[in-house]
């Protein structure tokens, strides 16, 4: 093995290995080769991995590689190259990974990769391709892996895959593609992964895809505006299907375009202008088990809208505009476990909705335009572990949710709370009351929560905070304050010492810092020392009597409550 690594060579002499005929691997990296002489390889017919990634290569001279029989493995990524010599890679018939990804190639010829058969992996990302011509692939019959994405190919020939029929996984995101040829995917029946999105389709023909064992096609970030009859009907083993931020406006159950996919799993359809969900819609995906439909502008839910999905573990439907859900929309939903309905439009929920979730572990309901929560609400669903809603008041019948772990209490209107808040949540883990008015805190507040280890309380109204008040929580490790107005005083001391011990617990980013008084103003609290917190002059202190307390304070020193007593004088 021979390896140059990271150096300034910008030349070398053609012989230079004529005597290492045994030679298997050779690499040249990071170096400021811009070319390569033609007759450098002439005797190594024993190599069988070449790198040259990240050099400064312009140009491959013709026939520079065809000595190479016995090359598996050829590196050229990450160079210069605009285009290939038509016969670049002629003789090299061993050939299994080709990698030219990160290059500024524009052009391709039909017989590039000519004579290939054993070509495994091929890697053309990132470069500037506009175009692929037909019957470059023809000979690639083992070809595996297909990356072509990060270029700027707008269109592609009808039948420019027909003869890859080992290929597994199919890579075009992030192009140009405004229309997809209607046969396009056809004789593929190893294919299980196309990435389809960055593009600009706005139509999928019916027979795009072929029979195939596709299981995942990504689409989002395209035009789409509506699915097709039967557009997706040959793949049979999917699993994965995402058609977020489309422009997709209404799915008819009449259109058809989910059935015949009796494997899937994951159905993503976020991010466009869908309105309504009717009742089919979702006919018969008997093995979903997620459905996210998430940043829609879906206005209400029908009863009857997801009873084929009965094994549905995860529904997300936040961001919508969702103000009213039918009786018993959920009640077929056994197996799900978490439901997400965050920042939507609701004012009120019945006890009812919900009652039939009895294996949900995660509720969110925060960001509605609920006052309160009705009573039982909780009755039926014993296995909470996590929930989260937005209230003007807190009623919790503790005893129903002794399970929790995560309880989210962000961005209401809470100016205090106490013990009861929190009686019976033993097993709470994590707990968020930032965004809120909260202006005192008290240790006892904590004291039933024993296996707290996450609590926020940024954004809210502290200003001060006792230096025993987290005390009580034996097993916090994160701790989130800032964004709180401070008041950076001798008040603040003993707390201050609290967060000099606890700095490792401490998370917040950006950190706490003063709001008062003026002279410490948007400074780090952790950074200041205690004289800088009860040396603080108020702008009503005379100059005489900041005096006495800078000798009150020197005196004594290392008393905390003589420090606190000068600040009184103030």
């Amino acid at each position: 093995m021979f390896v140059a690594k990271n150096s300034r060579i910008a030349v070398v002499e053609p012989h230079t290995f004529d005597q290492t005929r045994n030679l298997v691997a050779l690499g040249f990296s990071g170096t400021m080769l811009t070319s390569l002489p033609q007759d450098l390889f002439q005797n190594l017919k024993a190599l069988s991995t070449l790198t040259l990634t990240n050099n400064k290569l312009e140009v491959l001279q013709p026939s520079l590689l065809t000595p190479l029989v016995d090359l598996y493995t050829l590196d050229l990524s990450r160079n210069l190259l605009t285009s290939l010599p038509e016969d670049a890679f002629q003789g090299l018939e061993k050939l299994g990974q080709l990698m030219l990804q990160r290059n500024a190639i524009r052009k391709l010829y039909s017989s590039t990769f000519r004579g290939l058969s054993h070509l495994k992996s091929l890697f053309l990302q990132q470069n500037n391709l506009t175009d692929i011509p037909a019957g470059i692939f023809d000979d690639l019959v083992n070809l595996e892996v297909l990356h072509l994405q990060d270029n700027k190919i707008t269109q592609l020939p009808a039948n420019l895959f027909s003869n890859l029929p080992m290929l597994k996984k199919l890579y075009l995101s992030n192009n140009r593609l405004s229309l997809l040829p209607g046969a396009i995917f056809l004789n593929l029946p190893n294919l299980t992964h196309i990435s389809l999105y960055e593009n600009q389709l706005s139509r999928l023909m019916p027979g795009t895809f072929g029979p195939m064992a596709l299981q995942e096609l990504w689409l989002y970030d395209n035009m789409l505006t509506h699915l097709e009859e039967n557009v997706f009907h040959n793949l049979t083993e999917i699993r994965l299907l995402v058609l977020s931020r489309n422009r997709i406006q209404h799915i008819s159950p009449g259109v058809g375009a989910f059935e015949g996919l009796p494997d899937i799993t994951t159905i993503e359809i976020s991010g466009t202008n869908v309105t309504s969900l009717p009742v089919g819609v979702f006919k018969d995906l008997h093995n979903l088990q997620k459905l996210v439909l998430k940043s829609n502008k879906i206005h209400n839910l029908e009863n009857g809208l997801f009873d084929d999905l009965k094994k549905l573990q995860e529904l997300h439907l936040h961001m919508n505009e969702i103000s009213s859900i039918e009786e018993g929309t959920f009640d077929n939903l056994e197996k799900l476990s978490l439901l997400h309905l965050g920042k939507n439009n609701l004012i009120s929920v019945s006890t009812s909705l919900f009652s039939k979730l009895k294996g949900l572990t995660i509720f969110r309901l925060y960001g509605n335009q609920l006052t309160a929560l009705p009573d039982g609400i909780f009755d039926h669903l014993p296995d909470l572990a996590e929930i989260a809603f937005k209230l003007t008041k807190l009623l919790l019948d503790h005893n129903l949710l002794t399970e929790l772990q995560k309880l989210d209490l962000s961005s209401n209107q809470f100016s205090s709370i106490s013990a009861e808040f929190f009686d019976g949540l033993e097993k709470l883990t994590d707990l968020n009351l930032q965004d809120n008015n909260i202006e005192s805190i008290k240790q006892e507040d904590f004291e039933k929560l024993q296996s707290l280890s996450s609590l926020k309380l940024g954004k809210n109204k502290l200003q001060s905070l006792p230096g025993d008040v987290f005390d009580a929580l034996p097993k916090l490790s994160k701790l989130y304050l800032n964004k709180n107005p401070w008041q950076c005083d001798c008040n603040l001391l003993s707390f201050f010492e609290w967060m000099k011990s606890n700095e490792e617990k401490i998370k917040s980013k950006p950190p706490e810092v003063c709001e008062s008084p003026k002279n410490l103003q948007n400074q780090s609290i952790i950074s200041l020392t205690e004289e800088q917190l009860c040396l603080t002059t108020s702008p009503t202190s005379t100059p005489l009597l900041t005096i006495a307390i800078g000798l009150i304070y020197t005196e004594f020193k290392y008393s905390s409550s003589l420090k606190c007593y000068s600040s009184k004088l103030k």
